[in-house]
């Protein structure tokens, strides 16, 4: 029979591996399954909020990745056919010891929290794909298919951080409720500066046809341009429209260099449930949103460590099995009250087609650009997807700076909870 671990993750991405990490920090023994030979460098998330770099600074991780990436304290709304743009920047505000937002690649973020957590003994097991696996009284049986055949490995604990197309989610007969919208993102790497066409480092463009999310990523010149395109269109042809539409977004000029890409469909999704026996979900294998406005990754992250800090204390004796059903119930609250509603509405003003609803529109843009306090709320609404935290005594007891209160701001309130 093999060894026991505590936990077995699948999936090395930035949520599998900082929940590994965090997990081996309480003490936990884990075990990562990525199916992969290698951390993916895919177009994926790349901005990280404040309410993110508490977890990285607590992990360890902060400092290391600030010299990876860069950061970022503007943000610009373009709205081309009204030949409006402006910008907002963030402002420090007391309680909060961060004042940007971080852009690094979501492998870089990976690959050092996947480096710390190799440190605490975690073993990451690569080009090992999940074949099945048998929920006992004890604990988890997995099976998995590598190059040397198959071969099986036991935990007490199984955790799904596998992606909006979870294995882990699917093996254990888990709905993932919800709906996909019609389009599909690209998602394009590229050495382009866009500053030279009057974008800040990161950019929404609202266009009924040629919407965009367009941010840098790096120190040396690597931009991320990410549009929507119908998904009838044939998914094996996404390549040959890429330069078609990068001729509007780069405004006619061909001085680029379109280094990856990768479409994807977007969802709206969430696990019927996130806990079922022994099987746990975090991350989009959990709850899947479109990507407008950062909050997929960022309450994803979320869910990762409000699970480790829970199962750490389940391992520990310190803590009823039963919290990990608060655990679903809350992360699946956060997500169809939260995330939903705001990714949503920023994927409808970015894509409006109604010339009547865009004037409205712009006119709350323009009036938001103008707020004096624009800065402090662009930074604090990420904040919302903590949730409930679910210990008195976690780790993250400190996280919230504004923990279910109303933030006064200018002599205003602003309900953060």
């Amino acid at each position: 029979m093999a060894e026991q671990k505590d936990v077995i993750v699948v999936g090395a991405g930035p949520v599998g591996m900082l929940t590994a990490l965090a997990l081996a920090q309480t003490g936990a023994s884990v075990t990562v399954l990525e199916q992969e030979p290698h951390i993916i460098n895919s177009p994926r998330a790349a901005v990280y909020f404040p309410s993110t770099l508490v977890i990285l600074d607590e992990l360890g991780l902060l400092d290391e990745l600030n010299a990876i990436g860069f950061q970022n304290r503007t943000f610009g709304t373009h709205v081309p056919e009204f030949g409006y743009s402006s910008i907002v920047t963030t402002d420090p505000i007391d309680g909060i010891p961060y004042d940007y937002q971080l852009h690094a690649g979501q492998h870089d973020v990976a690959r050092v929290a996947m480096e710390h957590a190799q440190k605490l003994g975690v073993e990451v097991l690569f080009e090992h794909e999940v074949a099945a696996f048998e929920d006992g009284p004890d604990g988890v049986t997995v099976t998995v298919k590598t190059a040397a055949g198959e071969k099986t490995l036991a935990a007490k604990w199984l955790i799904g951080a596998d992606g909006a197309r979870s294995t882990v989610r699917k093996l254990a007969g888990i709905e993932f409720a919800g709906y996909t919208w019609p389009e599909r993102f690209v998602a394009t790497n590229v050495k382009f500066d866009f500053r030279q066409l009057g974008y800040c480092q990161a950019n929404f463009v609202c266009d009924p046809d040629d919407m965009a999310i367009i941010a840098q990523l790096d120190r040396e010149g690597l931009w991320r341009c990410t549009y929507l395109e119908d998904a009838s269109l044939p998914l094996e042809t996404y390549e040959e429209r890429i330069h078609q539409r990068y001729k509007h977004f780069m405004q006619g000029r061909a001085d680029y260099e379109l280094v990856s890409s990768s479409p994807y469909m977007l969802h709206q999704r969430a696990g019927e449930t996130l806990r079922k026996g022994h099987v746990l979900l975090t991350g989009d294998a959990a709850h899947a949103t479109n990507p407008c406005g950062g909050l997929g990754l960022t309450s994803g992250v979320w869910s990762g460590m409000v699970l480790a800090d829970i199962l750490g204390a389940v391992l520990r004796g310190e803590e009823d099995e039963s919290i990990l059903d608060r655990y679903s119930d809350e992360r699946r609250r956060i997500f169809w009250e939260i995330v939903t509603p705001a990714a949503t509405e920023n994927k409808r003003m970015l894509q409006e087609r109604d010339p009547a609803q865009r004037r409205k529109d712009l006119e709350a843009v323009k009036a938001l650009s103008d707020d004096p306090d624009s800065g402090a709320m662009l930074m604090l609404f990420a904040y919302k997807v903590i949730g409930d935290l679910l210990r008195p005594a976690s780790r993250w007891k400190d996280a919230d700076p504004t923990p279910r209160v109303d933030l006064d701001i200018a002599g205003r309130q602003h309900q953060i909870h």
